[in-house]
Parts: structure tokens; sequence; C-alpha cells
């Protein structure tokens, strides 16, 4: 939300989750919703802070003000 992205009103199937934000580079991204009480994995948030465009500091920065 930090980034100004909103959850896609279009559902998919499976763990897909579409968070659109038309103002963003790029404008839609993809994340996979972790089942039950896991966490997502650290190489997974590498992937996360690329498809964002973002810097590790800067992501971390976000994460710190959740």
């Amino acid at each position: 939300k930090q980034l100004g992205y909103e959850p896609s009103k279009h559902k998919k199937r499976g763990a897909a989750r579409d968070f659109v934000n038309i103002d963003r580079d790029p404008p839609v991204v993809t994340f996979h919703e972790p089942h039950g009480n896991r966490t997502i994995p650290r190489g997974t948030m590498g992937l996360y802070i690329n498809k964002l465009n973002l810097t590790k500091e800067k992501f971390a920065e976000l994460l710190a003000n959740c």
C-alpha cells in the first residue's frame, strides 16, 4: 500500500495475487500468497524487490514502516 498498489478486483485461481498501480512501473505485480503460517522465503523476497524496481534499502525501509 505504501507504494500505491491495490489488490486487483480480478481474482485468480491458486495463490497468485495481482496488485495494480497505473502510476508505477510496473503497473501490475503478481505475488504468491503463502499458505498457512508460512513466511515468504528469503530468495523470494529478492524476486519481489526486483519486481517492484526497488533497492534492498528502500524495501527494508517500507517493511520497517508496516
